[in-house]
């Protein structure tokens, strides 16, 4: 399985959704989702973005503490999703996170 670890800044408040889940209809599942902005490349002034999101106690613990601006390190899988728009194929990446930490 892959991974992934690096540092950012959140571009945006996190958006916490309470969701059924598809198995139990009466379980609950907490989703976190949140952007990302990277200078890990070296190149301050081109940053690179990416969509995350974790689940459940990560969530509740994510919507508390983080916020925009908050510089992260994150841990997680990496996620390539295809779909189609206007006919054309698009990729999305995101990061599925497991690990958060608040750093400075």
């Amino acid at each position: 399985m892959r991974r992934i670890t690096m540092t950012g800044r959140l571009t945006r408040d996190p958006e916490l959704k309470e969701l059924t889940s598809k198995q139990d209809e009466s379980k609950k599942l907490k989703r976190l989702t949140f952007g990302v902005a990277n200078n890990d490349n070296g190149k301050e002034k081109d940053p690179e973005f990416f969509d995350a999101v974790c689940w459940d106690q990560l969530a509740v613990w994510g919507q508390q503490y983080l916020k925009k601006g908050s510089r992260i390190l994150i841990t997680g899988t990496p996620h390539n999703e295809t779909y189609e728009k206007d006919g054309q194929k698009k990729f999305h990446f995101k990061i599925v996170a497991d690990k958060i930490e608040l750093i400075g």
